[in-house]
């Protein structure tokens, strides 16, 4: 007979949540065997590898949660073949960066490695002083785990010695020359570059998609259990599982792919996901912070359905489930406040919002996510959401009824956006007009390896406006110049202002952050694009001084949006505030560039620029 069963997957994904009572998963040290996912990033390849090639000293940067111990548990593995057990107790027991760790079991004893996996562990003066006891000429290989501020601190204390200054040298370099090398011996793998959501030709799977392969595609974690569970029909962790999956979805590949395009956008908009976090954050959407037992007595407690919506993953991914206190989801995984602000259900578009709500054919009836309760005074309703809103109507006698219907129509029709947003087979552009972004598709267009010819000069031409508006210059005609104020006089205004240098459109590039570094085929293996899961985030605008000279001025998505909105005519100083005052700052720098003769000016008046001279204490203007 069906009864209520507990799935031990279930509990393995709640081992994951930081605001679980058992969240020790989130911690490499402390995994168990069968809990681990054991994902091959790029970096743990790139680190292989540059074992093997003859590297003496490895440095891994990057936030707390980038997966830096979990790296060094896989070295351990890969190049000593240590079985995971013995790998985790070494990591424990070994890895202080004074122990030699070798295998003698092996037939070929390789080179020993030295693995500090904590230098947070040690004072700044402690960890400089750790650095100068290493060589670039030691038989071992000494491996440091050093979050990014702490390496910083200790490459700049007054403790530094030669090894310090080569590794700052190294890591600055790194910024412009794209390189995580400059001689095989020492290596800098920046995990802050890595995506979760990225995927290139080499690494056609992004770690997001991985994980959510690994916890939702296998269905033997989930029929063994769950199918003969009395609370399946009305379980939405099952559901979740059921929408997501490819096996038991049509639209299951659709909607993961979804998954990974908003995570893509968080991160095109300047939010850096660790691994930590995106395994949580997978976690989150999959269970909702739930167990089996929760849903047991859910079940038991409440005989109808209509409880289940908020705990599905598209409601998820927005809003905040009533069981999980917003300080604790908020501050987990913050990942989730970025996603919150790209809710789908708050924006409205009329093609969409028509088929949804009037038409009320878009989805299939009776389906688990879309069942609602609504309670209004004494009447209460359950509504189906694939009928659309109608039947909320229950003609309200106060104030309070009335407020109480508008918020279950929101709540309704919410919902039926983000599953349309995930469902509908729409371009990555018209995705991103649902998410608010009206420039979004270009954005991509200047990422993608078809931005040529018309395109350019389009782009450019619009990018011009909005930096001269942004300036306050309105022009009366599109510019093939950029008209700098001179930043002595300030901002500009709608009557006049003197401009103090202007640049050809032909000497401004729009550039993927990739395409910035010369990195040439040689070298191309020692290069961040190489050494991590990598996606283009930012476009550089960069403005030609001379062939070896040149100023870059950096646009994550939403900046980018701030500069196009600007050109269409009307900016929104408070919402972009910081965007603006870091353009205009830039603008200001490059314009105090220019070595003006003191015998003529350029003055913007009146929609138009005006050259003025003094000849024979005459002026003349042009």
């Amino acid at each position: 007979m069906p009864e209520y069963k507990n799935n031990s997957h279930v509990l393995r994904l709640n081992r994951h949540l930081p605001f679980s009572a058992a969240h020790d998963q989130i911690y490499e040290e402390y995994q168990k065997d069968g809990d681990t996912l054991d994902i091959n990033t790029k970096a743990l390849q790139y680190l292989i590898e540059a074992v093997n090639r003859g590297a003496k000293l490895i440095v891994l940067t990057g936030d707390a949660g980038h997966g830096k111990t979990h790296l060094c548990r896989r070295l351990l593995e890969e190049y000593f073949q240590f079985q995971s057990s013995e790998a985790r107790q070494l990591l424990l027991s070994s890895c202080d960066g004074a122990t030699e760790i070798q295998n003698n079991k092996l037939p070929i004893l390789k080179k020993p490695l030295r693995i500090h996996k904590d230098f947070s562990e040690l004072d700044v003066g402690e960890a400089a002083k750790f650095l100068e006891s290493t060589s670039l000429d030691d038989e071992y290989i000494t491996v440091i785990c050093a979050n990014e501020g702490r390496l910083r601190a200790v490459i700049s204390s007054i403790e530094k010695g030669v090894i310090s200054s080569k590794i700052s040298q190294v890591f600055k370099n790194s910024f412009i020359t794209g390189l995580c090398s400059s001689d095989e011996k020492l290596h800098i793998i920046n995990l802050n570059y890595q995506s979760i959501a990225g995927a290139q030709e080499d690494a056609p799977k992004s770690i997001l998609s991985i994980a959510l392969k690994s916890w939702v595609g296998d269905s033997t974690r989930w029929n063994r259990a769950c199918e003969d569970c009395l609370a399946k029909p009305r379980c939405p962790i099952y559901r979740n599982r059921f929408l997501l999956s490819e096996q038991a979805s049509d639209l299951g590949a659709t909607r993961s792919s979804r998954l990974e395009e908003l995570f893509a956008i968080v991160e095109r908009l300047g939010c850096v996901i660790t691994l930590r976090e995106a395994l949580m954050a997978v976690a989150y959407l999959v269970t909702g912070g739930l167990t089996c037992e929760d849903v047991k007595n859910k079940c038991l407690k409440t005989k109808s359905d209509g409880w289940q919506s908020e705990y599905i993953f598209y409601n998820l991914a927005f809003s905040r489930p009533s069981s999980i206190p917003n300080d604790s989801l908020t501050n987990g995984i913050p990942v989730v406040k970025d996603l919150m602000k790209l809710d789908p259900g708050k924006r409205g578009v009329r093609e969409v919002d028509d088929r949804l709500i009037n038409e009320a054919n878009a989805f299939e009836h009776s389906q688990l996510d879309l069942q609602f309760v609504v309670q209004i005074g004494s009447d209460r309703k359950f509504i189906d959401g694939a009928d659309g809103v109608d039947d909320i109507n229950s003609n309200p006698t106060s104030k309070k009824e009335r407020l109480i219907e508008a918020d279950s129509i929101t709540r309704v029709v919410s919902s039926l956006r983000r599953r349309a947003f995930f469902d509908d087979q729409v371009s990555q552009s018209g995705l991103l007009q649902r998410l608010g972004f009206k420039y979004g598709d270009i954005f991509i267009d200047i990422l993608s390896d078809n931005f040529s010819g018309k395109k350019v000069i389009q782009y450019k031409g619009q990018l011009l406006l909005g930096l001269h508006m942004i300036q306050g210059v309105r022009l009366a005609s599109k510019p093939n110049f950029l008209y700098l104020v001179d930043p002595a006089f300030g901002r500009a205004t709608d009557e006049a202002a003197i401009i103090s240098r202007q640049i050809p459109s032909d000497q401004i590039d729009l550039l993927p952050m990739r395409s910035t570094w010369k990195i040439n085929d040689l070298a191309q293996h020692s290069s961040l694009v190489s050494s991590v899961n990598w996606i283009d985030r930012h476009i550089v605008v960069r403005f030609k001084n001379s062939d070896d000279d040149y100023d870059d001025l950096i646009l994550d998505l939403m900046a980018f949006e701030c500069v196009l909105k600007a050109a269409a005519g009307y900016i929104s100083e408070e919402f972009y505030s910081h965007d603006l005052k870091r353009i205009r700052n830039f603008l200001a720098k490059i314009a105090g560039k220019n070595k003006r003769g003191d015998d003529q000016i350029s003055l913007f008046m009146s929609g138009t620029i005006h050259s003025i001279s003094l000849d024979e204490n005459i002026i003349q203007v042009t």
